[in-house]
């Protein structure tokens, strides 16, 4: 309700975006409550959370201090999700033991011993903690400037708590993002992805084999090489075929809060209903209709970087936003981690708003170019931001 009461703030693009992922939301609100009820209101503020994330970065990208501040307080909570999962790994705190208990999470998460269970921190579970992690590697690696003189430490704290997840995918995300950087955005930012790369390939072995469980880390990782051979590979490609098939029965989906614990909160099941891969997640969360609204998003989002890029604008946030957004579609093939990727959806609002300037101020030039008399404030807006 305050984005409606500010849409006035928007432009054409942003606007369609954010009430394109609103009615997808509201809908899937609607089959959640009906299959799972109280479910749904459990589960809903991760699926909110993005519409005011869009409509924050909109509204503040003519401040880049505020994007700034925002993302050094993502860090931050990075960096204290790190170390609180550093601690628990090498203690185990009684309370994470009752939460691994009282979940059933024994097991999946190793045993119940310092150094022999895997890092969630505060998390719910691994799988967000890893996801969480790399979002803000991503961030240190990526953002010039980020956390200053902190930079260093944080990203090797962070570094070394993601490592202790044993999370394939985040660490295919993270090289993925730091390759694709000068790839996507015309060879800005080669040296340092260079300068990664080579202490990764120099440091990187004798930090697994150092490693708690060390075997277990190298193991994960050589299989990345042979990942289509990998057991838990072709049961992903095998839910998306069930997935598929399952959808033509269910053309609605099943609503949020069908999925993950957020299922256990109405129907008292010791396991809940589980995706083992973000996009069949999506779908079976919000039915066809749905889901095609949510393709619609990140297809704008896409062409907004794009526009901004043509109009030759550097722009280290648009240039990062294009390699998480990458490097993420990647990642959604074994969880849905876009939905609670807090500072992703900021830049997206970011540059949705720059693409709408840019076009606003290619539809006055075109105005001036044919004749078209323009009031005196667009005209100064004109002359004070020339087009390139």
């Amino acid at each position: 309700m305050e984005l409606n009461g500010r849409s006035d703030q928007f432009g054409g693009s942003t606007l369609r975006v954010i009430y394109r992922y609103s009615i997808a939301t509201a809908f899937a609100f609607l089959v959640g409550l009906v299959n799972v009820r109280f479910g749904a209101v459990y589960a809903l503020g991760e699926y909110i959370a993005p519409i005011g994330l869009l409509g924050f970065g909109a509204m503040y990208s003519n401040r880049p201090e505020v994007l700034g501040r925002w993302c050094n307080s993502i860090v931050l909570s990075g960096l204290a999700v790190a170390i609180y999962g550093i601690w628990q790994f090498y203690t185990i705190p009684p309370w994470d033991a009752f939460w691994v208990e009282a979940v059933n999470f024994e097991g999946y998460l190793g045993i119940l011993e310092p150094t022999k269970m895997t890092l969630f921190s505060t998390m719910s579970d691994r799988g967000p903690a890893a996801t969480y992690l790399c979002s803000c590697l991503i961030l240190i690696a990526l953002r010039p400037r980020t956390l200053g003189w902190l930079r260093l430490p944080a990203g090797l704290l962070i570094l070394y708590a993601m490592l202790l997840t044993y999370s394939r995918t985040t660490m295919i995300q993270f090289g993925l993002a730091v390759i694709l950087y000068p790839l996507l955005n015309r060879g800005v930012g080669m040296k340092g992805v260079v300068a990664i790369v080579i202490l990764a390939l120099i440091f990187g072995e004798t930090l697994l084999q150092r490693l708690p469980g060390s075997a277990t880390a190298s193991e994960r990782v050589s299989s990345i090489g042979n990942i289509a051979n990998d057991g838990s590979f072709r049961g992903r490609i095998a839910l998306l075929g069930y997935a598929f098939s399952n959808s033509l029965s269910e053309p609605l989906g099943l609503g949020i809060g069908s999925h993950g614990l957020a299922s256990r909160v109405s129907t008292g099941m010791k396991f809940g209903q589980a995706d083992s891969t973000g996009y069949v997640e999506a779908l079976r969360t919000y039915g066809w209709i749905g889901f095609a609204l949510l393709v619609s998003v990140f297809l704008s989002l896409w062409m907004a970087t794009r526009v901004i890029m043509e109009a030759e604008i550097p722009d280290a946030n648009v240039f990062l936003f294009r390699a998480w957004y990458i490097s993420g579609l990647a990642a959604t093939f074994s969880g849905g981690w876009f939905f609670t990727a807090t500072f992703f959806w900021v830049l997206g609002g970011f540059c949705l708003a720059q693409s709408d300037e840019i076009e606003r101020d290619n539809s006055e030039q075109y105005d001036l170019d044919e004749g078209v008399q323009l009031p005196i404030g667009q005209f100064q807006n004109f002359t004070e931001h020339p087009p390139a």
